[in-house]
């Protein structure tokens, strides 16, 4: 229960999820229904978190379109375009479990875009073997958002969406709750937990353009964890989308989803060129974001931009009703 004073407040539950996006509200749902005693906080409002953002799909080997798929092929075709850097037990119980996810998420409401006869319909994203991204038009991360702040809204889990995290409260090597303010009043608020789940983000502001939301990203989990005696691995491996807008410059890096790329658009230089040829001629636009990226900016940095220092994403070619109904917000 909460303990109000004047100048701040004190609450006590079992666990504290810090983040209240996609992750963050996962890992909350997941616990209050093992009957955990859960509270969730962030500093934005629930339905605004940065989930909300993303465009183009969420991958799972449901071969729904594609029979011969597997979880063992998506988990393959992931450590091999991590040029073997990724973590294989990782790998495999992320790959072995996203059709869980999936199909969780549907059975909580989640609109999927689908097939004539009902199925999940699949798309290609970078470097998948086989179709492999459910997806709903290009907001499928609004759709996720709204959908698990829906559930945990059912199952009267408390959310605090204005509470800025400042601290883990840390004694004799052992977490117990952590300690920020509320943004509206800037009252302070402890809280106690006997375990803490740190899911707020990553940190790439600290690029100038990147395809987040400018005021996110900051590197507040990084902070958090280091701060109560934590271990950062592999924070240089950072990736965000290749493809963002150029201008105005206060817009410059919002997404434009990799989504555009899967139903056929193609990237093309200054003068025209179907550039991805020179650098992965098989996959073209569907190759892995890093080789996208590296392309792009070689072509730029060769000359080949276009004035304003970019490339250019062309989908003129596309059906009108394949932009209206696959491609909306783009």
């Amino acid at each position: 229960m909460p303990d109000n004073t004047v100048t701040g407040r004190r609450i006590s539950t079992s666990v504290l999820v810090i983040g209240t996006g996609g992750s963050g509200l996962r890992a909350t749902i997941e616990l209050s229904e093992r009957g955990v005693d859960v509270l969730a906080v962030g500093k934005r409002p629930k339905n605004d978190a940065h989930t909300s953002l993303a465009a183009g799909g969420i991958n799972a080997a449901l071969a729904t379109m594609d029979a011969e798929d597997s979880w063992q092929q998506h988990a393959a075709d992931t450590i091999q375009e991590s040029y073997f850097l990724a973590n294989p037990h990782a790998a495999e119980i992320v790959t072995k479990n996203a059709g869980r996810g999936i199909q969780d998420l549907e059975r909580w409401g989640m609109p999927f875009a689908r097939e004539a006869d009902g199925r999940i319909s699949q798309r290609y994203f970078g470097a998948h073997k086989y179709r492999r991204t459910a997806f709903a038009g290009d907001y499928t991360g609004l759709g996720i958002q709204r959908t698990l702040v829906a559930r945990a809204a059912q199952l009267e889990v408390p959310i605090l969406d204005s509470v800025y995290i400042t601290r883990i409260l840390v004694r004799d090597n052992v977490v117990f709750g952590a300690y920020g303010f509320d943004l509206r009043d800037g009252h302070r608020v402890t809280i106690i937990a006997d375990a803490v789940i740190i899911a707020a983000g990553g940190h790439n502001r600290i690029w100038r353009r990147t395809s987040s939301r400018r005021d996110e990203n900051t590197g507040d989990s990084f902070k958090l964890a280091v701060d109560a005696g934590g271990r950062l691995r592999d924070a240089e491996l950072v990736q965000f989308h290749p493809s963002g807008i150029l201008e105005p410059e206060n817009a410059a890096g919002t997404l434009i989803s990799e989504a555009a790329r899967g139903e056929g658009g193609v990237l093309r230089n200054a003068l025209g060129e179907r550039f991805m040829a020179n650098y992965d001629p098989e996959r073209m636009e569907l190759s892995t974001r890093d080789r996208v990226a590296l392309a792009a900016y070689t072509e730029i940095k060769e000359g080949r931009g276009t004035a304003k220092g970019g490339v250019l994403l062309d989908i003129s070619h596309l059906p009108r009703e394949t932009i209206m109904t696959r491609l909306p917000r783009v």
